[in-house]
């Protein structure tokens, strides 16, 4: 694993070795020792901190120098460096588009005083960027690279944040630093020394709708192809050497990326480190446990490590994570990483992004198909889907045909009548615990819901202009800080082109969605993993917890109501909050409240509402504690 990061003077001065030793320093963890290689060339000052032992992090060729933290699929006979650079040579600001692989990359061109930063199509690998005006353009790997460096102001944006708040990611280029923006994926950026005007980033991985949904196949052909697919996707992944780690939550995604790289590694006389999440106890309804998913995998792969972490509840008080405003440091994917490191693993994979491709789960899925007249395969899907879900056919025609066409604004206000409100909703759902007055900002930064129309565009948007990048960046940081990389291997170029090639008819089989792969999946899953209906976690365990901590809860509230804070009072709503904690029960009745099926809690409301409440405060707690300098 790398990270890199660089300052192009932009007021004629030269780069200054002890700049790029502040932005270094700001990106290691403690206890983590990198090679670090720099390179000053007049204005530009270009570093980069190698965790791999390998040494000769930059690269120089042909008047080029190169920073890169990158892992190609087929770097070609001359290495990674030689292809980014190739690629940069013959196609310019579309070069991003027509790397496959992993990467975020800096070339600097001597001859023209030019910087041209890319990141890959999917935003595997971050890059953080800002610009001061008359004074300098840096980039890093880490939002922390700039603001720990003091080269960007580490200021929050409410609306960024309160965005990311209702809605878990951040939006587009938002990094959560009002003056720190990412590289968005499959984006390149230009910037010359002397610029005047800040660079505009320029998109070049433009997938056509009108190109989604053209393959012609049967089912079996494309379960075929499929499986190829991902054998490949996940053995391009493995190290050459030692053991690697893979995230394992129970799901089809996670499953197979653990299954195949078990058997690849094996083959190669490898270790493999599985790295699991869940709840302290199993208190909830049965078939939302991941638990037996999970021991299935690991019964039926026995030679696979396994490493279990309990989820940590975002309490007031814990530390936040520098690189992520709102998330916090120890929690259990930060746990997670640390196990891989201890288990002496440079990577993790991850089954991140199956669900808008390799195992497509868009909502609504019949009434698209009823929508496109493929009046014959409904016929055939729906009795056996009525079945599977102990249904009767008229339900089961309601709950998949008509109910999904009636106009969204129908559905919420039903929803709203009935108490249960989407988590989505602008201003019943998470969103209730904002501001009134930033409410309206946040809802037009936020992403646009997709997949529920199952269209070309929104099946394109879910990859291009959606969530993807910022939870890889995610996962990127929580991997930094113990010096590793993270890759997801549902999310290799080859994988996501074809499943954005096949028509939505492909999806539905057998009564089920998540077609063709759980077809593909046939002899590598366990069958209760590939056939599995449902696996979200147990979220009661969460509801009896917090109950257990409500008294503590309403104190910090009313500290925080006693000093408010003026970042605090702008995102949040404190009396909504309040509100929301008042929905916890007191800590000997929240036994009564644990579910034994799927739906409202006990209590009638959303089990949302209440630990969502908790989120809010724990997030207005943290911003608290930053030194409040509007005054200043």
């Amino acid at each position: 694993m790398r990270l890199i990061c660089g300052l192009l003077r932009l007021d004629g001065e030269m780069a200054q070795p002890a700049t790029l030793d502040a932005m270094a320093t700001a990106m290691m963890h403690p206890g983590l020792h990198p090679a670090i290689d720099r390179r000053l060339d007049g204005p530009l000052g270009l570093a980069v901190l190698d965790f791999t032992g390998a040494g000769g992090s930059l690269f120089e060729r042909d008047g080029w120098i190169l920073a890169a933290d990158a892992r190609l699929d087929r770097p070609g006979p001359d290495g990674a460096e030689a292809a980014i650079l190739a690629a940069a040579h013959d196609h310019g600001a579309d070069f991003p588009d027509r790397i496959d692989g992993d990467f975020a990359v800096a070339l600097w061109r001597r001859g023209s005083g030019e910087l041209l930063l890319g990141r890959d199509f999917i935003g595997v690998r971050p890059l953080a960027w800002t610009w001061r005006p008359g004074g300098w353009f840096a980039f890093a790997s880490l939002p922390k690279g700039l603001h720990g460096s003091g080269l960007a102001d580490p200021g929050i944006d409410p609306v960024a944040v309160g965005s990311q708040f209702s809605q878990i990611y951040f939006t587009g280029a938002d990094s959560g630093f009002t003056d720190i923006a990412y590289l968005q994926a499959g984006h390149s950026l230009r910037v010359r020394a002397g610029d005047a005007a800040p660079p505009r980033p320029h998109r070049a991985y433009r997938p056509d709708p009108a190109a989604v949904g053209r393959w012609r196949g049967t089912l079996e052909q494309a379960a075929g192809t499929l499986r190829h697919l991902l054998e490949q996707a996940v053995s391009t992944r493995l190290p050459a050497s030692g053991p690697v780690a893979c995230h394992l939550s129970g799901g089809l995604d996670s499953s197979a990326v653990t299954v195949l790289a078990a058997r690849a590694m094996r083959r190669g006389g490898g270790r493999v480190l599985a790295l699991s999440m869940t709840t302290p106890t199993a208190a909830g309804p049965a078939d939302r446990d991941e638990r037996p998913l999970i021991a299935a995998v690991l019964a039926q792969e026995p030679d696979v490590g396994h490493a279990l972490v309990h989820d940590l509840l975002p309490l007031p008080g814990l530390a936040q994570d520098p690189d992520w405003p709102g998330a916090v440091i120890g929690g259990h994917d930060d746990r997670m990483a640390a196990a891989a490191a201890a288990f002496g693993a440079d990577r993790i994979l991850s089954g991140v992004g199956g669900d808008e491709g390799a195992t497509y789960n868009g909502a609504n899925l019949y009434a698209r198909l009823l929508r496109e007249g493929h009046l014959r395969t409904l016929l055939r899907e729906l009795p056996i889907r009525a079945r599977m879900d102990g249904l009767s056919l008229p339900r089961t025609i309601y709950h998949r045909l008509v109910w999904p066409l009636l106009p969204d604004y129908l559905r919420s206000r039903i929803g709203r009548w009935r108490g249960h409100p989407k988590p989505m909703d602008p201003h019943h759902g998470i969103a209730r615990y904002l501001n009134p007055v930033i409410r309206d900002k946040v809802m037009r930064r936020r992403m646009p819901i997709v997949l529920q129309e199952n269209s070309p565009v929104e099946r394109v948007r879910a990859f291009a202009d959606h969530h993807i990048p910022m939870r890889c960046a995610y996962y990127a940081i929580m991997a930094a800080r113990h010096g590793m990389a993270v890759s997801f291997p549902l999310l290799d170029r080859r994988v996501v082109d074809f499943m954005l090639s096949l028509p939505v008819h492909l999806f539905l089989a057998d009564g089920q969605s998540r077609q063709p792969f759980r077809r593909a999946m046939r002899g590598i899953l366990p069958d209760p993993v590939r056939l599995a209906t449902s696996k979200v976690g147990l979220s009661d365990d969460w509801f009896i917890r917090y109950a257990d901590r409500k008294a503590e809860l309403l104190a910090a509230l009313e500290t925080l109501r006693m000093a408010p804070h003026p970042l605090v009072t702008e995102i949040f709503d404190l009396d909504a909050i309040a509100a929301g904690l008042d929905l916890l029960p007191e800590p000997e009745a929240a036994a009564g409240y644990v579910r034994t099926r799927a739906g409202p809690s006990v209590g009638g409301g959303p089990v949302w509402l209440s630990f969502m409440a908790a989120h809010a405060l724990a997030t207005a707690w943290q911003f608290s504690r930053i030194p409040d300098r509007r005054g200043a």
